[in-house]
């Protein structure tokens, strides 16, 4: 059993995946990125 379709049938939650390059796909994501892009300009490395 594949570790999705687990956690699925675990907690009782959907998992749904979004297409590759697909960033209207993942709304939440893109608006979190904008959000920070504010402070850390594109090529900015924020490795830990």
């Amino acid at each position: 059993m594949s570790a999705h379709a687990l956690l699925t049938r675990e907690i009782g939650l959907p998992v749904c995946f979004a297409d590759a390059k697909s960033q209207w796909q993942r709304g939440g994501n893109e608006h979190l990125n904008g959000l920070l892009r504010q402070y850390f300009p594109k090529g900015t490395d924020i490795e830990y």
